[in-house]
């Protein structure tokens, strides 16, 4: 019994930190919340609980910061992810799915760099470019479960402030994350256990969200553009690193 408080305690803290580093970008809790998790979590409980937890905590986050929310991004964003996610799920189905998680790891660490130096893609912008992101977030988020990097990456090169762009990704993940919950769920990767879990945390993360908008005001728009391709590029080290055996 020691052990368990200890081990949900550990969790409860992963979950605060994770959801403060979403509360100032709108994104990132899996960043942090996935590789501390399966520290004490065996991969599916981990799993589950970041997906849960990233809905609730996204949802709150879009509810607080929702004017500021670039509402046709977000359509074209959604709509390019529906026609994604189908093929993605296939590919997950029926293809070597490590083998690809290597390959877009090693492709957005590229992207990422890219934009540190940066180099931004003039004309990537307006309804086609944002509906062929949502498709390949889409596609990331039926076939591995991540459909971050290319939201992040796209929204990034746009430049946007930075009130814009932690409400526009918050509002594009809430509408994307039942999809995977959907999927997990139907597969069996989603038990009782892991969304009571995943519940009993809730509050912890509402804290860290709470922490993280108030320090989202402290952080200089220069800093915070370039701290997101940073994150995306340990995001990217992260999907690399668990591919290899």
């Amino acid at each position: 019994m020691p052990g368990s408080i200890a081990v949900w305690l550990a969790a409860a803290v992963i979950v605060c930190l994770a959801a403060a580093l979403q509360g100032i970008t709108g994104f990132g809790f899996a960043l942090i919340s996935v590789p501390l998790l399966l520290l004490i979590y065996d991969p599916h409980t981990a799993v589950g609980i970041n997906i849960i937890i990233s809905f609730v905590s996204l949802s709150l986050l879009t509810l607080r910061v929702r004017k500021a929310v670039l509402l046709p991004v977000v359509k074209n964003l959604f709509l390019g992810s529906i026609l994604g996610i189908p093929l993605g799920a296939y590919v997950f189905l029926h293809f070597d799915v490590q083998q690809l998680k290597f390959i877009i790891g090693i492709v957005t660490a590229l992207c990422s760099l890219l934009l540190l130096s940066g180099m931004t893609v003039k004309n990537a912008a307006g309804c086609f470019w944002e509906r062929i992101a949502g498709s390949i977030s889409g596609f990331l988020t039926g076939s591995i479960g991540m459909p971050g990097p290319p939201i992040i990456l796209f929204l990034s090169n746009l430049q946007l402030p930075k009130d814009r762009f932690r409400a526009t990704t918050a509002a594009y993940f809430t509408l994307v994350y039942p999809s995977s919950l959907l999927l997990l769920t139907l597969l069996g990767a989603i038990d009782g256990h892991i969304t009571l879990t995943a519940v009993s945390l809730i509050p912890f993360a509402i804290l860290g969200g709470q922490v993280g908008c108030r320090l989202f005001s402290l952080v200089p728009q220069a800093q915070f553009q370039r701290s997101v391709p940073l994150l995306v590029l340990g995001t990217a080290i992260y999907i690399v690193i668990t591919t290899l055996p």
